[in-house]
C-alpha cells in the first residue's frame, strides 16, 4: 500500500487505482471519464429525470479536485465534465437546423459543439477557482457548492443569459423536492442539492466515521426533510379555481419546416380558426372567456394594422366580453426608413380591437438576434441568425377587463429565475406562448417545459403555456399539472384558471441576491485564510488524493 492509499478509505483507494490505472492506458482515457460524468449528470434533467445521476457524479468531481495537482488541470477537468453535460443535454439543439432552409443542416453539428465548448468554459473556471481555494477538510464540500452556485448564477446572468440544466433544476419533475424553489429560488436549490450530493465524497476519505459516514447521513436527512416538507405543502393543498374564467389554448402542430412557407401561411391560420371553434355550429369559441394561440401562430407582419382581414377574423370566435391572445409578428419603420421587426404578443376583444400588446423583452441569441453582427457578417456568416428581431423595452403586466392580470413570457422567457415579473407588480398568473416546433420530438420541449413549470413554483403563480407543437399545459402554483396536450398532438386544451397561492415572503430576485452575498462571504473568508497562509499543512498543499 503507498502512501496515496494509506490515506483513503477502502472505497476510496479502489477509485484511486482505478484513475491510475485509466490515465495508464491512453492519455485521452482519463478526459472520456470526465465527459462521461458530465454525460451522466445530463440524464438528471427532464425529460430522463434520473436523479441518482446527480449523487454519483457530483462526489466524483469532488474526488476528481482532491486529485488535481495544478489550476491548469482542474480547468482541465472541469471543462470536459462541463463539455459532457452540454453536449448531451443540449444536443437537440441540432434538430433547429433540419427545421430552416436558410442554414444547411451539416452547420448543425459544429453550431452546437462550439456552443457546448464555450458552455463548459463555467464548470472549467468552476474547477479552477475551487482548486484554488480547496481544502483537505470537510468544508470543502460546502466550498465546492459555493463555487458551483456561483457560476450558475453567472452563466444565468451574464451574456445575455443562459440558466439550462442548473443543478436545481434536476428536480423540476419531482415535484416534493421542487418545492423548495419557491422558499430558496432554483439557485438555493442548487446550492443544496450540490452539498449534498458532494458529500458523498466523504465516504472516500481515511478517518473516523464521523468524517466518513455523517457529512452524507446529514445529507440524507437534508434530502429527506425538504422531500416531507414538499409532500406535506402540495398534499394539504387543493388547487381552487377563478370562476368564470374559463381558457382554451390551441395547438395546431405546425411543423416548424412548413411553418413560414408563404402558400400555406393561411392553411395554418384556419387550422388554428377550426380548433378554436371545436366543432361549435355558430362558428364561435362558445363559452370561453380566453382563447389563446402560440407564439407567431399568425404569419402576417401585418396583423395590428388598421382593416387586418386575420385580426376581425379571429375576433369572430369570441363571445362579446371575451378575449383572443395570439402571437404574431409585428413592424415599424424608423425616422431613418429602416425598419424594426418584433416577435409580440396581442391581446383582441370581439370587436377586433387590439386592447394589449406586449413585444418579446428577451430575444434568444443567434435565434432572433446576430451577437457580433458586424463582425459575423464580415465573414459571411450573417445567415447564422434566425430573424432580425427588435426586443422589446420592459417587463410587463397585462390586464383585461374581468381577467386577473397575467405577465406575458415568449417562448424561452418563462426559463430565467427571478426574471418573469414587472418589478414592483405581482400578476395572478403566468403566460407563455411558445414555438417548441424548432426541435420536434426531442428532449427540447421537454426541457424547456420543466424550466417554466420551477417559474410557477417560485413565484407561486399559475401557468399556462401554449405550445405550437407541444407541450401545452395548464399549471397551478404548486407545480402540479392540471391538463396538457403531449407533443406532436394537434387539439385543444379547455381549463379554467387556477388561483395563485400564498407568494414568496422574499421576491426570487432578492432571494438569488442574498444567496450570491453568502456564497461570496464564504470564498471571500477561504481566500483571506489561504492569503494569511493559516490554513495548516493539510490544506496548504494539495494532496494526491482520489
Amino acid at each position: 500500500m503507498n502512501r496515496q492509499d494509506r490515506d483513503l478509505s477502502v472505497l476510496g483507494a479502489h477509485l484511486s487505482r482505478l484513475f491510475d490505472w485509466l490515465a495508464a492506458q491512453h492519455r485521452f482515457a482519463m478526459p472520456a471519464f470526465y465527459f462521461s460524468v458530465g454525460v451522466l449528470l445530463s440524464r438528471a434533467f427532464a425529460p430522463v429525470n434520473f436523479f441518482p445521476a446527480v449523487f454519483i457524479s457530483m462526489p466524483l468531481m469532488v474526488i476528481f479536485l482532491d486529485r488535481a495537482q495544478s489550476g491548469r488541470e482542474a480547468f482541465r477537468i472541469g471543462w470536459w465534465i462541463g463539455f459532457g453535460l452540454f453536449a448531451v443535454g443540449l444536443s437537440w439543439i441540432a434538430e433547429s437546423f433540419k427545421a430552416q432552409a436558410n442554414v444547411p443542416e451539416v452547420f448543425a453539428a459544429p453550431a452546437v459543439i462550439m456552443l457546448c465548448a464555450v458552455m463548459a468554459l463555467y464548470t472549467g473556471v468552476t474547477f479552477w477557482v475551487a482548486f484554488k481555494l480547496w481544502s483537505r477538510s470537510i468544508l470543502r464540500i460546502l466550498l465546492f457548492a459555493c463555487v458551483w452556485t456561483v457560476f450558475e448564477v453567472a452563466r444565468g446572468m451574464w451574456f445575455t443569459g443562459f440558466p439550462w440544466h442548473l443543478a436545481g433544476a434536476i428536480w423540476a419533475d419531482w415535484l416534493y423536492m421542487a418545492q423548495a424553489t419557491h422558499y430558496l429560488s432554483v439557485y438555493g436549490l442548487s446550492f443544496l442539492t450540490v452539498l449534498v450530493a458532494g458529500s458523498l465524497a466523504c465516504l472516500a476519505d481515511q478517518g473516523s466515521w464521523q468524517r466518513m459516514i455523517l457529512p452524507s447521513a446529514l445529507g440524507a436527512l437534508i434530502i429527506g426533510v425538504l422531500a416531507v416538507l414538499g409532500a406535506v405543502r402540495v398534499d394539504t393543498a387543493q388547487t381552487r379555481y377563478h370562476l368564470g374564467v374559463t381558457m382554451r389554448l390551441v395547438q395546431a402542430n405546425v411543423q416548424q419546416r412548413e411553418k413560414w412557407l408563404s402558400y400555406l401561411i393561411e392553411d395554418h391560420f384556419d387550422k388554428h380558426m377550426s380548433l378554436s371553434r371545436a366543432g361549435n355550429e355558430e362558428g364561435k369559441a362558445k363559452g370561453i372567456r380566453l382563447l389563446i394561440w402560440p407564439e407567431t401562430a399568425v404569419q402576417r407582419e401585418n396583423f395590428d394594422r388598421e382593416g387586418s382581414l386575420h385580426r376581425w377574423r379571429m375576433s369572430k370566435l369570441l363571445d362579446y366580453g371575451a378575449f383572443a391572445i395570439t402571437g404574431s409578428p409585428r413592424y415599424r419603420q424608423r425616422a431613418d426608413g429602416d425598419y424594426d421587426y418584433y416577435n409580440s404578443l396581442f391581446a383582441i376583444n370581439s370587436d377586433a380591437d387590439i386592447y394589449a400588446r406586449y413585444d418579446k423583452n428577451h430575444l434568444v441569441p443567434f435565434g432572433e438576434f446576430l451577437p457580433f453582427e458586424s463582425w459575423l457578417k464580415s465573414i459571411g456568416l450573417s445567415n447564422l441568425a434566425g430573424g432580425a428581431w427588435t426586443p422589446g423595452r420592459t417587463r410587463q403586466t397585462i390586464h383585461l377587463p374581468g381577467i386577473p392580470g397575467f405577465s406575458p413570457l415568449v417562448c424561452y422567457e418563462a426559463i430565467f429565475p427571478g426574471r418573469v415579473l414587472r418589478d414592483r407588480e405581482t400578476p395572478a398568473w403566468l403566460l407563455n406562448i411558445t414555438n417548441d416546433g424548432w426541435f420536434g420530438t426531442s428532449e427540447g420541449p421537454y426541457q424547456h417545459l420543466a424550466l417554466a413549470r420551477l417559474r410557477a413554483i417560485e413565484e407561486g403563480l399559475p401557468l399556462v403555456r401554449a405550445a405550437s407543437t407541444g407541450v401545452s399545459a395548464v399549471i397551478d402554483g404548486y407545480g402540479r399539472t392540471i391538463s396538457q396536450l403531449p407533443v406532436g398532438r394537434q387539439g385543444v386544451l379547455d381549463s379554467p384558471l387556477p388561483v395563485a397561492v400564498e407568494a414568496p415572503a422574499i421576491a426570487t430576485g432578492a432571494k438569488i441576491i442574498l444567496l450570491m452575498i453568502f456564497n461570496s462571504l464564504v470564498l471571500l473568508a477561504r481566500a483571506f485564510y489561504c492569503w494569511r497562509g493559516n490554513s495548516g499543512s493539510e490544506d496548504a498543499k494539495k494532496v494526491a488524493l482520489p
